[in-house]
């Protein structure tokens, strides 16, 4: 397998953006770091829109609703962002409920996450139970209300939570070992952590539901990236070719095995890896040097990879 190619000159900047027609972008570390835009990401998506590009946000952090990240989007200076642009995994949990798993609306649905799952769950019709509920916040007791397990509930969904405490992980216990462990267990991602502010690394969603897989001992459905299920719904909703779309991301189990196992980019390939993000300059040597020391470690090495995102723009005007 050929070594990534590092995208350093302007003639390189340029034939990346000719190269693809559509282009998905992860969101914490590749656009923004908690609430501080990454420097020259703004300037490079205007550039693209003046191309007639087409993109879209992609994200496995399940904690903000569609209409939260629209809100951040504006706030960091982005104009005419829509929610038909924007794949949160809370919209990704609620949409398989409704799609694949034919989970009628109206139906309870327990939570284990934030407000956006709530929120995605709320607009297509179901009844978040669980999330941010304030009783998850009691000390524990056995004959605590809230340990019943409720029979209308029809699914569990587990995401990203800092509200992480006993009483949430045993309710949430309760839900999927119930009758059998029937009820169907979404997971809204895999990650382990996240870059956070102050250079900090902090626990991501993915934490979270390996701790309740383990813990029930039962395997989730996982609607995040590098899931394909998440990819074929994008490409279909947002009419992308497959073989001319681009993924952007700094995370290499996630977004970069995301666009390899897609097949974005067709025979060319079709991931960049920033660096701007979790994933630093050693760990891609590391991988590169030992593809075998990770499970599908070939998968997981980019076609290209950038400083950041921003960088493009600083070398199309040098």
């Amino acid at each position: 397998m050929a070594p990534p190619e590092k995208i350093e000159l302007k003639k390189q900047a340029q034939q990346l953006i000719e190269q693809y027609d559509n282009f998905l972008f992860d969101c914490d570390g590749v656009i923004w770091l908690d609430e501080k835009l990454i420097p020259g990401v703004l300037e490079t998506i205007e550039h693209l829109e003046s191309q007639g590009k087409r993109f879209a946000f992609v994200t496995n952090n399940s904690s903000k609703s569609r209409d939260t990240y629209i809100e951040k989007f504006h706030r960091l200076g982005f104009k005419g962002i829509g929610k038909h642009l924007i794949y949160p995994t809370c919209y990704a949990a609620a949409s398989y409920l409704k799609e694949h798993l034919k989970v009628p609306a109206g139906a309870k649905v327990w939570v284990l996450g934030d407000h956006g799952i709530e929120t995605e769950l709320k607009e297509l019709g179901y009844i978040p139970v669980g999330g941010s509920d304030p009783r998850l916040d009691d000390e524990f007791h056995p004959q605590h209300d809230l340990l019943k397990v409720d029979p209308d509930v029809r699914a569990v969904v587990v995401g990203s939570t800092k509200a992480f405490n006993y009483m949430r992980i045993a309710t949430t216990l309760q839900y999927l070992l119930h009758e059998n462990k029937s009820l169907p267990f979404i997971g809204t991602n895999i990650d382990r952590s996240y870059p956070g502010p102050e250079g900090l690394i902090l626990p991501a969603g993915g934490s979270v539901v390996n701790y309740m897989s383990y813990t029930s001992n039962r395997d989730f459905i996982d609607v995040g990236k590098p899931s394909k299920r998440l990819l074929e719904t994008i490409l279909e909703q947002r009419d992308f070719d497959k073989s001319k779309t681009l993924m952007i991301g700094d995370t290499m189990y996630t977004d970069i095995k995301f666009g390899n196992d897609g097949q974005l980019g067709g025979e060319s390939g079709g991931s960049l890896l920033v660096l701007s993000g979790g994933t630093k300059l050693k760990d891609l040597h590391h991988l590169i040097e030992n593809p075998a020391s990770l499970q599908d470690g070939p998968s997981l090495i980019p076609l290209k990879y950038i400083e950041s995102f921003g960088h493009i723009i600083h070398l199309l005007s040098n």
